[in-house]
């Protein structure tokens, strides 16, 4: 019998008494009966309040996904899609790449824990600076060369600082969104491996192409980036960085070529000697052998984002910015219950990302492209 339950029989006691003798005894007995409950409800607060101070281990964090493949088949509700409550499972709007250095605005719940490491063969997004906006669209200025002699410079006592202008006008970069789908076989809502592959290795790669394709052709189209109407011979690259000095007083940072153009000129010989080191060696015996060593010791990104014949030289990061949606990036979402999918036994895979490119100083780019 505890403490409690020994005083309410005490009670019981005392109303039976029939003298008072016995229920003086029974009053000091309940007397303390209630010292012993109030001391150990004391003892109990203070031991509770003693393990509250104590340090708590820190939780072990999960570790992060390393792809959006990687959290989509951790995080995905497939099992409503599965028993056929949902039509369709979405990581949301989140996905943040790595290489995305604007990390002032929140990102969604569902993509806090996202960083995307994954190797891919594509670079050019990453060649130019990056922004977020909150809005649609963003309205900047475009830098042009300077205008005025001796601006800034030295001024006189009391005397009138000199002029200068930069800025050209403006232009507005809108948000575009860029998307596709493959179909899936249903296997994939039961093996995750299987899902990370089919959406790292297929949909954001093909996703990451079409952007990169997307930003060269918003590059190329803007109206004040220079042109050499010359065939991309090493001569003409070097003329073209040099170019981008001279325009723009910004220094070159990358180079965009070809496959077709790249090989030409990987593939030149000094007589014998191939120029940029051979199948077994380094150029002329020296150094370690590099496939794709950069031009002009520039970063090289060979892709068919150009076409043959056309290589792109310029001050990327200072020049232009990929923009992206405020805590937004791509999407991937798994959607079944098209009229046909059980007959075929398959699921349908949606990736998009919302996008635009704003080149702030045209000047920082030249194209070398033969008339």
């Amino acid at each position: 019998m505890n403490l409690r339950e020994k005083l309410a029989q005490l009670i019981k006691d005392l109303e039976a008494a029939e003298d008072m003798d016995a229920a003086k005894a029974i009053k000091a007995e309940i007397d303390s009966v209630q010292e012993q409950i109030k001391f150990a409800d004391e003892k109990k607060a203070l031991l509770d309040s003693m393990k509250a101070a104590e340090p708590v281990a820190a939780k072990k964090p999960e570790a992060a996904p390393k792809t959006l493949g990687e959290y989509a088949a951790k995080n995905l509700d497939l099992d409503a899609v599965r028993n056929g409550s949902a039509r369709s499972a979405g990581t949301g709007f989140g996905f943040k790449a790595a290489t995305d250095p604007q990390v002032s605005q929140q990102m969604l719940e569902t993509s806090r824990i996202v960083t995307d490491t994954a190797v891919r063969d594509l670079a050019i997004r990453n060649l130019f600076g990056s922004e977020s906006i909150s809005g649609n669209a963003l309205k900047y200025f475009i830098l042009g060369a300077k205008e005025g002699t001796n601006a800034p410079g030295t001024v006189a006592e009391n005397g009138e600082k000199p002029q200068f202008h930069i800025v050209e006008g403006s232009d507005t970069a809108t948000l575009q969104k860029i998307a596709g789908w493959f179909y899936e076989t249903d296997e994939l809502l039961e093996d995750n491996a299987f899902l990370k592959s089919a959406i790292d290795a297929r949909g954001l790669y093909e996703l990451d192409s079409a952007i990169e394709a997307y930003l060269m052709a918003q590059l190329l189209g803007t109206s004040g980036i220079g042109a050499v109407a010359q065939a991309p011979t090493a001569d003409n690259i070097f003329g073209a960085i040099m170019q981008v000095k001279k325009d723009s007083d910004y220094n070159a940072d990358a180079i965009v070529i070809n496959p077709t153009d790249y090989q030409t000129l990987r593939l030149a010989k000094d007589g014998a000697q191939y120029i940029g080191g051979g199948y077994f060696y380094g150029p002329y015996g020296n150094g370690q052998l590099e496939l794709q060593p950069r031009l002009w010791g520039l970063e090289t990104v060979v892709s068919d984002a150009v076409t043959a014949g056309t290589v792109v030289v310029g001050a990327f990061k200072q020049g232009g910015s990929v923009i992206t949606k405020a805590g937004a990036g791509a999407r991937v979402e798994v959607v079944t219950g098209d009229h046909d999918d059980a007959i075929h036994n398959r699921v349908t895979v949606v990736v998009e990302e919302r996008i635009a490119l704003a080149v702030r100083a045209p000047k920082a780019f030249v194209k070398i492209a033969a008339a």
